[in-house]
């Protein structure tokens, strides 16, 4: 299937996976299903959590972004290196 030919798109929230094209605004709308499975996972997916910054971001947040963020944000944004 070649979508470069459709010009007009719609997603409707109550039916996930399915796009409706169209090639014109007159032409008739076509329905297609983009997902490989039509069954949508019935639990959340795990959280990931990040591993952070390393020593290294950190000091060079702090060494050279921090001058530059107002005084109120500094400590969130380029917290002081821990050694």
């Amino acid at each position: 299937m070649c979508y470069k030919k459709y010009q007009y798109f719609r997603f409707d929230s109550s039916r996930p996976g399915t796009v409706f094209a169209k090639k014109a605004t007159d032409l008739p709308e076509e329905e297609f299903f983009i997902k490989k499975h039509r069954e949508l996972p019935s639990a959340e997916p795990c959280l990931i959590k990040p591993a952070g910054l390393s020593e290294n971001r950190v000091k060079y947040l702090y060494r050279t972004v921090r001058p530059f963020v107002r005084p109120c944000y500094q400590d969130i944004t380029c917290p002081t290196p821990t050694d």
